[in-house]
């Protein structure tokens, strides 16, 4: 959309099909197209706007006008009957939420940027170029679709135990199910004063303290830094959704429906589909095979995970209590485990790292897991024992590099008869024994990871970066120029980047920033030092062997060193960590 330009570019499904083209179409044109099931990439909340006010006869200077308003958020700028002109939107039904540009960068897709100004007229003879840019769009839009199917098959369960469309929101199908057609179920909502729950706990001026100590607002994180052995990580089962369930916060009778979720995902799980038939009104009955049961399961996931973030949510919705300052379904849990965390100590056993529903204990016997397995019993929560490392490094709240314990240890440490009837070990430790796992970027870095401790064979993607920021990013072409010269090539919001040597062609990149009416250009994150090319320049022009491997030469050493700071390195990286390049 710009000021003298409206383009809609679609196509039918199949890689065969070409994309179509309208360029200014009249409003009738728009009208015929939308006889078909439309898919989009975030259409119900741009797309599908612009199609109907172009339906209504606006004219291209009004359509831009609206397409502007809903860039800067405005609430006025829909129109309530627009929203269900598609049949989905993929941006909506997919779990995992970001740009379709980053969808292009992680599919190797073709990434292009158009690179003129939106707020400017475009002259006629470039609007073939701007059509060839919507046409990458749209085949990346299908190429998304195509790749996630089972989030789209999820979509189409939720529908059919609602009974709304595929285009309708997650949550619209979630609060559907759990309170059919009450739009204002709060009478029933049961608020409790945690205080109440966990003597001594305060909340104030949105701060909270218990025991000494902060439980934070939304999750408990505690670590205490360090190398350790036999570490059992612990987690509960649906730590929210229990905490919700506790709480009764939806009155007896939504509560209730909230746990038909959760029960039918556990049936599920144990294959009891027999008992699973019998709920939501048999509604469940035609995925209960061994075919979709999967995608039904994944589907409810999708349900329950999204209850808990429409609680704490800021806006208006059925599953919001206004009386839930405090956030109390994540408090909750964070008052508990700092009260496990406690009790653990007090048993003599260390407390590794405490991560909103998990725990890590070092040297951990059958004794410590059953205490807390039973202690968690009276709050209401299940432990699992999802796994045992044999050897971890925790180096901050949210970073550590941890090598799997293999089954034989599991046995030597828990015993056979209890390892062998732990889903959860056999599934972890006997899958991958002696083999690392890492949370946390510094270590989860594809380089670092592979040359330290995987030894998998390196591939180009390795040393891509994909950046993004919420302006706009560019490449200054300035070497060889005088000082102070610049030549800035447009990338966009997000972009996959290679390091490349001194000398051979690479740019500066950058982010563009307004400060005060005055345009700035820093550093985007993580780059200053280093030159760099798009990904797929360098794959194109041939130019992997110009890639600057000391960018991730100094992210190795700096990943040695976070594990040196707290004792024998050896432990985590063995004598043979040569770089090998697949070049």
């Amino acid at each position: 959309v710009f000021p003298n330009l409206l383009l809609i570019n679609w196509k039918f499904q199949g890689k065969d099909s070409p994309v179509m083209r309208m360029i200014n179409p009249s409003p009738a044109e728009v009208e015929a197209i939308t006889k078909f099931r439309m898919i989009g990439f975030n259409c119900r909340r741009y797309d599908n706007h612009i199609l109907w006010a172009r339906i209504l006869g606006f004219s291209n200077a009004e359509i831009y006008d609206i397409s502007q308003k809903i860039i800067g958020k405005s609430s006025n700028a829909f129109f309530r009957d627009a929203y269900n002109l598609s049949y989905t939107d993929v941006y909506d039904f997919c779990a995992t939420k970001q740009s379709l540009k980053k969808w292009e960068i992680e599919l190797g897709l073709h990434h292009q940027e158009l690179g003129l100004p939106w707020d400017q007229p475009v002259e006629e003879n470039m609007w073939e170029t701007v059509a060839a840019y919507c046409d990458n769009d749209v085949i990346a839009t299908e190429a998304v679709f195509d790749s996630q199917q089972a989030d789209f098959k999820a979509r189409l369960i939720l529908a059919d135990i609602s009974g709304l469309t595929p285009n309708d929101t997650t949550n619209s199908h979630t609060t559907k199910i759990i309170f059919g057609n009450d739009k204002h179920p709060q009478s029933q909502f049961i608020y409790t004063d945690l205080s109440e729950m966990f003597p001594g706990y305060t909340f104030e001026h949105g701060k909270s303290s218990y025991r000494g100590e902060d439980p934070g607002e939304g999750g408990r994180v505690y670590a205490e830094q360090g190398i350790y052995t036999n570490v059992a990580l612990l987690d509960v089962a649906s730590m929210h959704p229990t905490s919700l369930e506790q709480l009764q916060m939806f009155g007896p009778e939504y509560t209730e429906r909230f746990s038909m979720l959760k029960k039918a995902r556990l049936l599920i799980k144990h294959k009891n589909y027999e008992e699973a038939k019998k709920m939501f009104d048999g509604k469940l009955a035609p995925y209960l095979t061994d075919k979709d049961a999967k995608g039904l399961s994944y589907a409810l996931k999708i349900a329950i995970n999204s209850v808990y973030g429409l609680t704490s949510a800021s806006f208006d919705n059925p599953c919001r209590d206004p009386r839930n300052i405090d956030n109390i379904v994540a408090k909750r849990g964070a008052l508990f485990m700092i009260d496990l965390q406690k009790a653990v100590q007090e048993k003599g056993f260390t407390v590794a790292h405490i991560k909103t529903d998990s725990i890590k204990i070092p040297d951990a016997t059958p004794e410590i897991i059953s205490f807390v397995t039973d202690f968690g019993k009276q709050y209401g929560y299940t432990f699992e024992h999802e796994a045992t490392y044999d050897r971890m490094c925790l180096v901050n709240d949210a970073v550590y590099i941890a090598m799997y314990a293999t089954v034989e240890k599991c046995y030597e440490l828990y015993g056979k008869e209890y390892v062998e009837s732990d889903r959860d070990i056999l599934e972890k430790n006997k899958a991958h024994p002696g083999e690392w796992t890492a949370t946390g970027t510094q270590f989860q870095v594809p380089y670092v990871f592979k040359t330290l401790f995987s030894h998998q064979p390196l591939e180009f993607k390795d040393f891509c970066e994909i950046k993004t920021v919420t302006t706009s990013m560019y490449l200054d072409m300035n070497e060889g120029m005088a000082e102070g010269e610049h030549n800035f090539i447009f990338v966009g919001k997000a972009g996959s980047f290679c390091p490349v040597l001194p000398g051979t062609g690479g740019g500066i990149l950058l982010r563009e920033q307004v400060v005060k009416g005055e345009t700035k250009y820093n550093s985007v994150g993580g780059t200053k030092g280093y030159r760099w090319l798009e990904s797929e320049t360098v794959k194109t022009l041939g130019k992997e062997k110009d890639i600057d491997v000391s960018y991730y030469t100094k992210l190795v050493w700096d990943a040695r060193a976070a594990i040196a700071e707290y004792g024998d390195e050896n432990l985590f990286i063995p004598e043979d960590d040569s770089i090998r390049l697949p070049w």
